[in-house]
């Protein structure tokens, strides 16, 4: 070999050698450090988390359909069928503050097809009242509020009412309209014989959804076994319905608890009262989610017979107050078993009472059923809960009602809150200062005011001091000599905050 192929062989050989440990070197380099442009998906920030506070801006309310007896079908003579009798019905439907639009239809059926919109009748006002007025004949119906912002005093408040003079539902029934949730609880009066009590679950969403149902009674303590079964499966846009009255007979009261497995649903009870052929009275039972030490209970008048049914989630010490413009009056004082419903009969109300106080060493959820007498033996009751006090609430009135506002401060102080009425087209009819000392109850009579023709009220309450209500009768029933009552609590305006947090991790496009 010639000296000049040694040569470019060393060199090849040199060339080689470099070129590897170049390799090695940059494979080296890319193992411990690769710049953000080789990998521009990858953040710098491998994770981070962000928390914010968020309020709804859609809100539903589902209004329950006129009260119907359970079986409409005719069997034997004539005379002695149940009947609907000439049951009629009204509702308003009224949305309060920063509201975009607000409209009602048929459980259901499209939104587009809405066949009720809310309206203001002064664009200009500073009132931002929306009102409307119409029946629930056809069915329940679910009313839709979109707004333009979250904030205290910004909702929806409706409710719906039925009265006849004549068939088996001779009285008057009314309810505030209900807030879909998955999970709600009721406090239903007895299931001895002679009550019909009939759950009604409703699915507003799109999507169908299975619901447990749990039941606890007054015999003792712990759920019960339901003989009809503890789930139901309602479709989307329907009503399903549970006979809690053969599910659970024989009890003095009910408390009970629908669960939702996929949607929010919204769930009352239909409660209907005979005595054989005489009608003693039906009513609405709504959710009752709220439990606590101190509540109260508004809208009762001398004569009332009323029982009291409280449900304790541990042992509690339980003392019950009527309530008048003086203050307390204890009647009744217990220690009551845990997850038990306990009937506490406090006979009639007194002379001046307008309201009840609980106070309980422990939380309770407590609700009432209120009677009244009428001619030839018929009765009508009241179904109510027990509430706290709430910063900004109001109450829309049914068309063709009768209305008085009770109003309680269960708080240790002297308060003063603010009572505002509308009339029918959203205007401010009457504002005034409520002033009660600590334990002190009130009534406002709404006839009074506006020559009758109010239609919402709202209630501001800065220091959460006092808990208020509507007590509702009927004119026709009234001069049909007939028992007529209801009673339908506060929907709470203030704004609902959740606050969510998420964590970021964007590695996971890689």
């Amino acid at each position: 070999m010639s000296k000049h192929s040694r040569s470019k062989t060393v060199w090849r050989v040199i060339l080689a050698i470099v070129s590897v440990l170049v390799i090695v070197a940059l494979a080296t380099v890319a193992v411990i450090y690769r710049p953000t442009w080789i990998h521009a998906d990858s953040p710098v920030t491998q994770r981070s988390s962000v928390s914010r506070t968020v309020s709804p801006r859609q809100l539903e309310t589902y209004c329950p359909a006129r009260m119907t007896i359970a079986d409409t079908d005719a069997y034997g003579d004539s005379e002695y069928q149940a009947s609907n009798g000439n049951i009629m019905s009204s509702a308003r439907y009224a949305s309060f503050g920063s509201v975009f639009r607000s409209s009602v239809g048929l459980l259901g059926a499209d939104e587009a097809t809405s066949s009720l919109v809310l309206n203001k009748d002064d664009a200009g006002s500073d009132d931002d009242i929306f009102m409307a007025s119409g029946t629930v004949d056809d069915g329940a119906q679910l009313q839709n509020t979109r707004l333009l912002s979250a904030s205290d005093g910004t909702g929806a408040a409706s409710s719906v009412m039925s009265w006849a003079t004549e068939g088996d539902l001779k009285g008057v029934s009314a309810a505030s309209c209900v807030a879909p949730a998955l999970k709600q609880s009721l406090m239903v009066s007895g299931t001895k014989t002679g009550m019909t009590q009939q759950l009604v679950v409703a699915n507003p969403s799109a999507k169908a959804t299975s619901v447990n149902i749990k039941v606890w009674g007054s015999d003792k303590s712990g759920a019960l076994a339901l003989s009809t079964g503890s789930t139901l499966t309602v479709g989307a846009g329907k009503e399903s319905v549970l006979n809690l009255a053969a599910a659970a007979s024989g009890q003095d009261a009910l408390y009970v608890t629908v669960s939702s497995v996929d949607t929010p649903v919204a769930a009352v009870v239909r409660t209907i009262a005979m005595d054989g052929l005489v009608a003693k009275g039906s009513d609405y039972a709504v959710p009752n989610t709220v439990a606590a030490k101190t509540l109260a209970i508004d809208g009762l008048t001398e004569g009332d017979a009323v029982n009291l049914y409280v449900y304790p989630f541990r042992q509690a010490d339980v003392t019950v107050s009527w309530t008048d413009d003086q203050g307390l009056k204890k009647t009744n004082q217990q220690t009551l078993e845990s997850n038990r419903v306990s009937v506490i009969d406090l006979g009639s109300v007194p002379k001046s009472a307008t309201g009840l106080t609980i106070s309980a060493s422990e939380p309770v959820s407590v609700a009432a059923k209120i009677t009244n007498d009428g001619d030839d033996d018929q009765a009508d009751f009241a179904l109510v809960n027990a509430s706290v006090p709430m910063s900004v609430s109001a109450m829309a009135v049914p068309d063709h009602a009768t209305a008085q506002v009770g109003i309680t401060n269960i708080s240790g102080d002297e308060r003063t809150a603010t009572l505002t009425s509308y009339n029918s087209v959203g205007d401010t009819v009457d504002q005034r200062e409520i002033a009660l000392q600590s334990g002190a109850s009130t009534t406002v009579d709404l006839a009074d005011i506006n020559d009758g023709d109010v239609a919402a009220v709202s209630f501001a309450d800065p220091d959460q001091s006092m808990v208020w209500n509507i007590r509702i009768s009927q004119k026709d029933v009234s001069d049909a000599k007939l028992a007529g009552v209801s009673i339908i609590g506060a929907t709470d305006l203030k704004e609902a905050r959740e606050q969510v947090l998420a964590n970021q991790n964007m590695t996971v496009v890689r």
